[in-house]
């Protein structure tokens, strides 16, 4: 949903002058207005697709493609105003030729409908776009899952139609979370990322209005909606304008992350387990778990604290990331304070078999992974807390 390029504004600025400089710029009777839909591409950025809306009309060989999912990765500041969600898009206006053959070059299917709209209503949603596309008016602040490239085109279509629209067919069903992890899979680490940081509102059901966030949704539900005005179907005619071959993305077993945490796991368990059969469980392996855990807490922390993004609050992930760890794994490299430290192992041992146990029955979907990285974070506190109960004094 989103296009990491600089939009023609030089080509929309001509246009604009050109035909608004005497009066406002008249779309004739053979003028027609598509919402454009774009598959998914590999990069993390274009995995969910995209959707624009396509002014074309023949008569005054004019065909511009209005595109609301510009952003410049280069512009100052670009990742740390992203993570904050204080992102800023904008919107642009590109050739529909130059638009097409950008996908077909990236081999992404594009889909195009046709709407049944009124003279009136093309000229007043043609209008609204000039506007929008105005150096004072393009840029909006981005939001994921509530105002993104999808949703704009839906917003627009909607709100400049007589009377309004009437979807017909019924939401999926599926949560938010859901939905983005239709998308997600063939990029596993992005998925397991995603489910660090979006949080509890993620996991309830979305709206038909909600999952339309997504472009593929839009087109969905815009193939069975009516007007509300004489019940009349919203697209007049649909098409492929290109069909990209199918790409069967091989997604790597020994790379996901379930196979690197699993063999962290066995690692830390020989490792632990070694240590323990000798007597000694020394404190740098410690260290690096606690410390790991905590950190991973605070990531998770800020964002739920500062960051706009929706759904990064509640999250529940904190219930098994503690910040806390982070200072006991300074503190627990101090020998003379293990002693006084050493019952902190058996507390965590307690809380973190009580989320594993509980963890499924918690109002947040946790990807499967965090309840091996809990097992991983596991073993080292449980050695210690057999020490303690054995009255071993190890310290």
């Amino acid at each position: 949903m989103m296009q990491n390029r600089k939009p023609t504004f030089l080509l929309l600025a001509f246009f604009m002058f050109w035909f608004t400089g005497a009066g406002a710029f008249q779309l004739t009777g053979s003028a027609e207005i598509s919402i454009l839909t774009c598959s998914p591409g590999d990069e993390a950025y274009s995995v969910y697709g995209h959707s624009a809306i396509r002014v074309h009309d023949p008569a005054l060989q004019y065909d511009l493609v209005f595109n609301y999912g510009i952003f410049d990765f280069s512009s100052s500041n670009f990742v740390w105003r992203f993570a904050k969600g204080q992102t800023d898009y904008l919107l642009g206006a590109t050739k529909f030729r130059s638009f097409l053959a950008e996908y077909i070059n990236d081999e992404r299917s594009v889909f195009e409908q046709q709407l049944n709209l009124t003279q009136a209503e093309k000229q007043k949603i043609f209008d609204f776009l000039l506007w929008n596309a105005a150096p004072e008016n393009r840029v909006y602040r981005y939001n994921f899952f509530f105002d993104n490239c999808a949703s704009r085109v839906r917003d627009v279509i909607a709100q400049n139609v007589e009377g309004g629209i009437e979807y017909t067919d019924e939401a999926s069903g599926k949560t938010l979370r859901d939905l983005i992890h239709d998308y997600q899979q063939p990029l596993q680490w992005l998925n397991f990322g995603n489910d660090f940081l979006v949080g509890a509102e993620a996991d309830r059901k979305a709206t038909l209005q909600e999952e339309m966030f997504l472009p593929d949704y839009v087109m969905k539900h815009f193939a069975s909606a009516q007007r509300v005005d004489n019940g009349q179907p919203i697209v007049a005619a649909s098409q492929v304008l290109y069909q990209a071959p199918k790409h069967n993305l091989k997604v790597s077993i020994l790379t996901s992350p379930f196979s690197v945490f699993l063999l962290l796991f066995l690692v830390v368990l020989l490792l632990s387990l070694g240590e323990f059969k000798r007597g000694k469980l020394k404190p740098a392996l410690d260290f690096t778990l606690f410390f790991v855990s905590g950190f991973a807490g605070i990531f998770v922390g800020w964002f739920v604290l500062f960051s706009e993004h929706p759904a990064m609050s509640p999250n529940y992930n904190l219930l098994w990331l503690f910040p806390l760890n982070a200072v006991f794994a300074f503190l627990w490299l101090k020998k003379k304070w293990r002693p006084a430290l050493k019952y902190y192992h058996l507390v965590i041992s307690v809380w973190w078999i009580l989320f594993i146990v509980a963890g499924s029955f918690l109002p947040q979907k946790f990807h499967p992974v965090f309840f091996l990285m809990t097992g991983m974070f596991l073993i080292r506190p449980v050695l210690h807390s057999i020490n303690i109960l054995k009255n071993k004094s190890v310290y």
